[in-house]
């Protein structure tokens, strides 16, 4: 409990230091931005992720009396780890710790190092975790700052923030700009929302909304999706290896190697062994995205099927009806013959119309004239 008060007050003296330097920044300067008075470099305010983490250790002080042992053990584990973007999945809603709802989940995994490949991760001694995309996004940026000496006045919790867009002329748009899962999920990209929790896509253009100018990574790239070792070049463990896992409220560590304390949030208890928890959240979320993505090629699959016997049964019916039309013209053909015989006599009979062959064809008017005068004759008889 004194560790306890002892980290609380710590957080109240940072806070308070954050807010005194703000002030001081605001009076010597009245066209100083609130980026800029944050980004002095004696005393920043705490961004969102840090105070989650420092939360998160608080409760763990107050619950566990080994707790500083505990993180220390955590941080020389995660040392021969690596962190590896394995999925984003819009359409799922995530509940933090402080039972807030985002929209749009991002699973990470945590490979050792040694086994860890950029395009699979690993399959074997990993743990899966899934945060909001916001929440991954900001300890990305943060890592990328403090690793790749960005400007101080570079925020880049901005990046995983859903906020309404605002241009010079009209103020409010009615539009917000914030991270989302690309269409295939295997990235983060930026995107124009309707909503204020950056859930559904506009289909309204930022270009239009902004007078021409370009919205960064609308194709995604926000973050990397290649492992990132946890330990970074001074040989201390990374701070979005230790944030991203302090925060995740789904953890699923069955092939983990680290046994720890933990927190069961379905019993409300401290347990110690490997976090399962989480295991059949993740696993739903993910089969979700699955199911519909085999729903659509199933869909596909029934669908050419169905044109395929469509074809095949037009086929044969036209064979059918071909066939039957091939046997009335010989029907037609051969009565035709029959006719002709008729009408065809031997090369004396009579002397006209001639053919190659010797025999003759008689015209129906002759034949009825010829009977007409036989008649006549055989009256004057």
């Amino acid at each position: 409990m004194l560790k306890l008060c002892l980290l609380t007050i710590q957080v109240m003296a940072l806070m308070s230091a954050s807010v005194a330097a703000a002030a001081a920044a605001s009076s010597s300067s009245a066209s100083s931005s609130l980026s800029t008075s944050s980004s002095s470099s004696s005393s920043s305010p705490l961004s969102r992720a840090s105070m989650k983490k420092i939360l998160a250790k608080a409760r763990k002080l107050e619950e566990n009396n080994n707790g500083d042992a505990d993180q220390a053990e955590m941080e020389g584990f995660l040392v021969d780890y690596s962190l590896k973007f394995m999925k984003c999945i819009p359409d799922q809603v995530l509940t933090d710790a402080d039972y807030n709802d985002h929209f749009g989940v991002v699973v990470f995994r945590l490979c050792p190092s040694n086994s860890c490949s950029d395009e699979e991760g690993c399959t074997s001694g990993y743990a899966d975790f899934a945060v909001d995309v916001g929440t991954y996004v900001e300890a990305f940026m943060e890592d990328q700052q403090d690793n790749m000496n960005w400007d101080d006045k570079f925020d880049g919790e901005m990046f995983g923030q859903c906020v309404e867009y605002e241009d010079d002329d009209n103020g409010e748009t009615g539009y917000y700009i914030g991270p989302g899962c690309t269409e295939d999920g295997t990235g983060v990209r930026m995107a124009v929302f309707e909503d204020k929790y950056c859930y559904q896509v506009s289909e309204t253009s930022f270009e239009t909304i902004s007078n021409g100018w370009s919205l960064p990574y609308t194709e995604g790239g926000v973050v990397s999706t290649k492992c990132l070792a946890c330990m970074d070049n001074d040989g201390a463990v990374r701070d979005m290896c230790l944030d991203l896992y302090d925060v995740s409220p789904y953890r699923c560590e069955t092939d983990f190697d680290f046994d720890h304390y933990y927190y069961d949030n379905n019993f409300e208890i401290y347990r110690y062994g490997k976090d399962k928890t989480g295991c059949t959240k993740i696993e739903v979320m993910q089969s979700t995205k699955k199911k519909a993505a085999h729903g659509a090629v199933w869909q596909d699959l029934i669908i050419s099927v169905m044109l395929l016997i469509t074809a095949a049964g037009g086929f044969a019916l036209y064979t059918v009806w071909w066939r039957k039309q091939k046997e009335n013209l010989e029907r037609i053909d051969d009565d035709d013959d029959d006719e002709s015989g008729y009408h065809q006599q031997d090369d004396a009979s009579n002397g006209d119309g001639e053919h190659d062959d010797g025999e003759l064809v008689r015209n129906p008017s002759d034949v009825y004239q010829e009977m007409e005068d036989n008649k006549v004759e055989g009256t004057m008889a």
